[in-house]
């Protein structure tokens, strides 16, 4: 059976790392912002204008903790790797950087995604998507290099690595395709997306809402390697292995079809 560790079991403590810097800045600040929700009553598209810097701190601080614990946990050879160090300090700095900057633009009171309205707007917004572009690619490169070592090495625990390798695959192409979508458009909604909106994430139930496939793309990364660590409890090696592809492909279509839904300006439901 697979031993998974809440802290990671190699040497390095988690705060001395860039991205494990950035994971307690955005635990640290989610309370805070949660308070000035409360605490400050402008609203900014229909919502507090608070209220997108918690999400992101949220989103921001699962995708990293997410990225150090499946680093932490691959094997030993490439955990120590160059590759995995500059992985985790880049995505790091950006984390830290896309939290503070919508922090910074919900206190000014003006959209921190498609703002050109003065240059400080323009180049803030246009270094936060690239670095978005950042946030998907990297992990996914990690799981390319993972997947490398599987087909040359092998691993006895194949079932929950490969289930790693395929989550930041995933997550980073169909993440960056659905951020890209978003990009291209100008914004999340297509058609008549308006209101009622699901709560707390704000998405359209009338119209196309290309957030709904960003969201599940993304929780790529944290649904197949859990998947694939059930699979390799409960199953045999072999029909786990199975499992793990199943699910992969299953998600992947399901993320493209919430694309195409929402491209054609159709609700999920």
């Amino acid at each position: 059976m697979t031993t998974l560790y809440l802290v990671p079991p190699r040497g390095g403590q988690l705060h001395a790392s860039a991205l494990g810097f950035s994971l307690t800045l955005c635990l640290a600040l989610a309370p805070i912002t949660l308070l000035l929700i409360g605490l400050d009553d402008r609203v900014l598209d229909g919502e507090n204008v608070w209220q997108k810097p918690l999400k992101f701190q949220l989103s921001l601080g699962l995708h990293a903790a997410t990225v150090l614990f499946l680093t932490a946990h691959l094997p030993d050879e490439l955990g120590q790797t160059r590759i995995v160090r500059w992985v985790n300090a880049v995505l790091g700095a950006v984390v830290i950087y896309e939290v503070i900057f919508i922090a910074l633009q919900a206190a000014r009171g003006v959209r921190s995604h498609f703002n050109s309205e003065t240059a400080f707007d323009a180049i803030g917004g246009t270094i936060m998507a690239a670095g978005a572009g950042v946030l998907t690619l990297a992990p996914a490169l990690v799981g390319l290099v993972l997947i490398w070592h599987l087909v040359r090495r092998g691993s006895d625990r194949l079932p929950w690595h490969l289930g790693a390798a395929l989550g930041l695959i995933l997550s980073g192409w169909l993440g960056g395709q659905t951020g890209g979508a978003i990009g291209a458009n100008q914004g999340p909604f297509v058609g008549a997306a308006l209101g009622p909106y699901l709560p707390l994430t704000g998405w359209s139930l009338t119209g196309g809402d290309l957030r709904i496939a960003h969201f599940v793309g993304l929780h790529a990364m944290q649904a197949l390697p859990l998947g694939a660590f059930v699979a390799s409890v409960i199953l045999p090696r072999r029909l786990a292995v199975a499992a793990v592809v199943t699910g992969s492909v299953v998600w992947a279509t399901v993320t493209l079809w919430l694309l195409s839904l929402a491209q054609a300006g159709l609700p999920p439901i």
